[in-house]
């Protein structure tokens, strides 16, 4: 992903999602395939199967964190992605504020470089930069929600995933995510050591601008999908702070995660 350059910087979409046993997939996959192909970066990957992660930011009283825990239909979370492990100073990083106005998602994000995140996000150096065709209101609100909330990085959230595209319609996705890990970070490049998240669970997200298609609802009976929320951040940082997770009805009504929390 490194050498593409042809981001894009602004979604506005509806995402449901789903989880599923993990030996669910291997069987749904080939029902995705009539109908839809690998994206453009899992037809690159083994077995068309990529990492993502990001760094998660919020407040030291965790507000974004307890704004989806109470359920909150309208919710601000700030996270840099990225998708090159080593962190090269050349590697693209994205601020991102993704926004969630009940089941409708809006996200924008900015493109740097790893060098420039780095003296600008984490040594708090000069903001004063110009990004060619990118929505400069966007960088400006990352840094206001930021440092107005005084918000910092939590942990870092790593899964695989596989993406697919619908033939006829590129605005129908979706994506199939595995192996979630986490561990406390206060820096990008701080790889700490992974704790799992939801073991033996994948999490099917569906992403569509207008209408679902009637061939996805055929694949929803079939499987006995149910659209349940699930928030990789609140989880993962469940794992990190044990503590979080006292009252929650996610973490007492799944046995093994709850298990997970106590081992770790």
């Amino acid at each position: 992903m490194a050498g593409d350059k042809s981001f894009k910087l602004h979604f506005q979409r509806f995402e449901f999602k789903y989880q599923v046993p993990l030996d669910f997939v291997d069987g749904i996959i080939p029902e995705l395939l009539k109908y839809m192909e690998f994206d453009s970066y899992a037809k690159l990957a083994k077995d068309n199967l990529y990492d993502v992660a990001s760094l998660y930011f919020d407040t030291a009283g965790y507000g974004c964190y307890f704004d989806k825990i109470d359920g909150q239909k309208t919710r601000k979370k700030l996270r840099v992605r990225f998708y090159d492990f080593k962190l090269n100073p050349d590697t693209p990083v994205f601020l991102e504020i993704k926004r969630k106005y009940d089941n409708v998602v809006i996200k924008d994000r900015i493109n740097l470089d790893y060098e420039t995140y780095h003296k600008m996000v984490e040594l708090g150096e000069s903001r004063n930069l110009v990004f060619a065709g990118q929505n400069e209101e966007t960088f400006s609100e990352f840094f206001w929600l930021k440092d107005s909330n005084g918000m910092r990085p939590q942990n870092v959230v790593v899964y695989s995933r596989k993406a697919l595209i619908s033939k006829v319609d590129p605005g129908f996705r979706v994506t199939i995510d595995t192996n979630i890990r986490t561990h406390q970070a206060n820096f990008l490049r701080d790889f700490g050591i992974d704790q799992t998240v939801f073991p033996g669970v994948a999490i099917i997200e569906v992403k569509f601008n207008n209408v679902m298609p009637f061939w996805f609802h055929d694949i929803i009976t079939t499987y006995g999908l149910e659209q349940r929320p699930f928030s990789k951040y609140c989880n993962s940082l469940e794992v990190c702070y044990p503590q979080l997770a006292v009252g929650n009805p996610v973490i007492e009504n799944n046995p093994s995660l709850s298990q997970l929390i106590i081992n770790s």
